[in-house]
């Protein structure tokens, strides 16, 4: 391992998207970018809300789906190739046969504009309508950023852990997880305990930010939440912006201090009395 492979910089963005405005989310995308770059100088990767270029869109999703190789992510490329510094966004992503109900994907891009790796989420928001509007993912996705090995979620899918202890067992090392995170009882106390759960449990570091503002059904609270394996919330705020620095030092100390694999069992057996 070299030095360059052991940090990782990381900003976090609480945009506010404009309601069904690709083209203006992406305008805005571009001058958050510039803004994270000026307040953190040294960012690697820069994490977006769920849907961010477009807000959280159920019925009527169908007329605003891309592919994956369409304008939208295509010019998140140019974006992130323009500043030099990896992204990480969301958007409605057409249904592989180009029939059915679309995707909610978040997908990667290097500093360079390529394509890391894309991640459509396994679990639909069953207190909204979401699963009627929405194809669930099948797989999950990783990919290396600046050395390190990255793992994608989105929102919903922090309330089950089996997902985040698949990503543990491949190797993953840091979790980016977009988010919009609704109103509700105690909903930003929740996230930050559940973050902080699946980055100790699985020894890898977590990240996840929320949008900011509202849409048509609900209001979110811009939060944002980075921790280290030691579950400890190491994001420094500005605004709708946070920065931390990643230390990868802290996984091998933790997983030498208190090593889980030789306990780990993947099933368990429920016997009733």
């Amino acid at each position: 391992m070299f030095w360059y492979d052991v940090y990782m910089n990381i900003a976090t963005v609480a945009s506010d998207p404009v309601w069904k405005d690709i083209d203006k989310n992406i305008a805005t995308t571009d001058e958050h970018v510039a803004k994270v770059l000026d307040l953190f100088p040294n960012t690697n990767v820069v994490l977006f809300p769920e849907i961010s270029l477009v807000g959280c869109v159920d019925e009527g999703n169908d007329e605003l789906a891309q592919t994956i190789d369409g304008s939208a992510v295509h010019q998140i490329k140019e974006i992130a190739k323009k500043y030099g510094v990896a992204l990480i966004c969301g958007f409605i992503e057409k249904n592989d046969a180009g029939t059915g109900k679309p995707y909610n994907t978040a997908f990667a891009v290097s500093k360079d504009g390529e394509l890391l790796a894309s991640y459509r989420k396994n679990h639909l928001f069953t207190e909204g309508d979401e699963p009627d509007y929405y194809t669930a993912g099948d797989n999950l996705a990783t990919f290396d950023l600046e050395g390190w090995k990255c793992g994608l979620s989105i929102c919903f899918d922090i309330r089950f852990p089996r997902l985040f202890a698949t990503y543990k067992q491949a190797g993953v090392e840091l979790i980016l997880s977009p988010a919009n995170w609704v109103e509700g009882r105690n909903k930003p106390a929740i996230l930050e305990s559940l973050v902080k759960a699946r980055a100790h449990e699985n020894q890898y570091f977590f990240a996840t930010v929320d949008r900011s503002g509202q849409d048509p059904s609900t209001r979110y609270y811009g939060v944002s939440f980075i921790s280290t394996p030691y579950a400890e919330d190491i994001a420094r705020h500005d605004g709708i912006y946070s920065y931390a620095e990643l230390d990868k030092t802290d996984i091998e100390n933790l997983r030498t201090q208190l090593p889980l694999d030789e306990s780990f069992k993947p099933d368990y057996k429920v016997i009733a009395n």
